[in-house]
């Protein structure tokens, strides 16, 4: 008789789940690196935010030393008569510590006055005779005209009163630039200009622009009967004495410095930063000051050269003579 093998009887297998301590395991690497992700992602968007924050507060405040340099190299151009006179040679700067008591409405350049009593932004005032090549064109009613700051046509006048050489009309652009808050209480540059014999719209330019500082690069004094100097000696501010009563003085204005002062147009987060840490910066008389608002704050400065108020060459300087005779002459 053969023998029957019979086959392994074959039992189900039973699932094993996971005990309750591997479950807790599990449960604490999932939660801590959900929290890792977490503040990895909140650091990323904080950084960015702040980044992008700064790189605006840099737009703006680039934009508008842009725009000042544009308008402060054109202070004092002026074509000429058939005699070679200029037919705009009167005074193309002026600039107030503390800003003007007025600064457009009728008040008539020489009749500026400067806030004694301001200790807020500086206001500076730049005349040049308008062009189309030298504005940005306007077109009212078909007849295209150079613009003033506010983008307003200038239209022709007698400006004979403010210093032009004849009673001829021309376009003189008088750009008044102020720090003042908006519609919206946010601190800016603004500009208020002529649009002819009177003034236009005073208007908002850039944002977030808090303080504006100016100050005068002046030459060495002259001495009667030599060359006037061109070197740079220092720099005074706008309401310095040696730019008083004497007409004479403004000879020695060769460049302007323009410090702006912006800020952030949101407050940034703080991140790992502390508020005091976060809010310090050197202002325009470069000292440390710390703002505890959260915006950024940066003091931008730049140098101008007032190319259309410096001689070609170096005329001789006569004491009590007309200040812009030497423009004339070369």
């Amino acid at each position: 008789m053969g023998i029957q093998l019979h086959s392994r009887q074959k039992f189900p297998r039973f699932q094993r789940g996971l005990s309750l301590v591997e479950l807790m395991v599990s449960m604490t690497i999932g939660l801590f690196l959900m929290g890792a992700v977490g503040i990895i992602y909140i650091n990323t968007a904080t950084t960015s935010r702040s980044s992008t924050l700064e790189s605006q507060m840099n737009e703006d405040a680039a934009l508008a030393l842009e725009m000042l340099q544009q308008q402060i190299r054109l202070a004092g151009f002026s074509n000429v008569d058939n005699t070679g006179a200029r037919l705009f040679p009167s005074r193309a700067v002026r600039g107030c510590d503390g800003g003007f008591t007025s600064n457009g409405g009728s008040t008539a350049f020489e009749a500026l006055q400067c806030n004694a009593a301001g200790t807020g932004p500086d206001a500076i005032a730049v005349r040049y005779e308008a062009m189309l090549l030298n504005s940005q064109p306007v077109t009212v009613g078909g007849v295209r005209s150079p613009g003033n700051c506010a983008h307003e046509a200038i239209a022709p006048w007698d400006a004979s009163a403010e210093g032009a050489l004849n009673a001829n009309p021309i376009a003189l652009a008088d750009n008044r630039y102020y720090v003042a808050n908006d519609v919206d209480g946010t601190p800016s540059l603004f500009c208020q200009g002529r649009t002819g014999a009177g003034f236009g719209t005073a208007t908002a330019l850039i944002p977030n622009i808090e303080d504006m500082q100016v100050q005068y690069a002046v030459t060495a004094l002259p001495v009667d009967g030599r060359a006037i100097p061109h070197q740079v000696a220092g720099y005074v501010d706008a309401d310095h004495a040696v730019l008083g009563a004497p007409a004479m003085n403004w000879s020695r204005v060769a460049a302007l410095r323009v410090c702006l002062l912006a800020r952030s147009a949101r407050p940034v987060p703080t991140g790992d930063n502390s508020v005091n840490d976060l809010g310090q910066y050197l202002d325009c008389d470069g000292n440390l000051q710390t703002g505890n608002d959260r915006f950024l704050r940066r003091a931008y400065v730049t140098t101008i050269q007032l190319r259309n108020m410096r001689p070609g060459l170096p005329s001789d300087f006569v004491a009590g003579s007309n200040p812009w005779s030497f423009l004339y002459e070369n």
